[in-house]
Parts: structure tokens; sequence; C-alpha cells
């Protein structure tokens, strides 16, 4: 799968797409960024911490897929931005969303992820 063109693709889904990257199991953007034109809403250490601890909840969650079955993805809505989280085989695919995109449409777009990652596999 490429990943730099999996996140132009989840960037053309929608405008309030801020951020589509690929992450590695230590939190290490390995494709992707933020869209064009626009800032990230926390400094640069935290948002290493954030993806540090995005690949950490990532291998907590993976504890319970034996009994509870794979997690496909998780969202995260908070008050100024929404964050959808998709886990592949040995990466994260981070997906955040401007404040304004309600939650039907993150759906939307958490469907079209899903699809196009299900026809890379």
């Amino acid at each position: 799968m490429d990943s730099e063109k999996l996140c132009r693709q989840i960037f053309a889904f929608n405008d309030g797409v801020r951020y589509a990257g690929v992450i590695d199991s230590s939190g290490a953007q390995v494709a992707g960024g933020m869209r064009n034109g626009i800032d990230s809403i926390v400094n640069e250490t935290d948002e290493e911490l954030f993806l540090t601890q995005t690949a950490l909840r990532k291998s907590m969650r993976e504890r319970f897929d034996r009994s509870m079955g794979r997690a496909r993805f998780a969202y995260v809505e908070r008050q100024n931005i929404s964050i959808l989280t998709f886990y592949l085989d040995d990466k994260i695919l981070l997906v955040t969303l401007e404040p304004n995109v309600e939650s039907h449409t993150a759906m939307d777009i958490a469907d079209d992820t899903l699809d196009l990652l299900n026809s890379k596999s």
C-alpha cells in the first residue's frame, strides 16, 4: 500500500480533514501530514507525545483481539478536533477533523476510509 497516496485520497474525502498520516508502532510519522495551509493545534512536543500515545493504545487494544475481535477503528470527538484512528497490520492511520465536522460526516469518512483500506488488502 502506498501510504502517501492513501493520505492524499483521504484528504479528498472532505475539506474538514486536517491531518491524514501513517505512523509506525513507536508513533513516528512515516507518511502524510497536515493539510496544506493548516497548522497543528498542539506544539511539536505534544504532537510527538500524542502520536506515541496513539501507538501505545493500539498495542493495549491488541490484548483483547482474541476475545473481542480486532479493532477496525476508534473515533474520539473533542471540543477542538475529532480523531479517527485506523489500526493497520503494523501501522496506524490517523485522521483528524475540524470541530465543525458533524459525527455522521465523520462516520461517512470512516466508512470511505475502511472501503479504501479493504480495497488495498
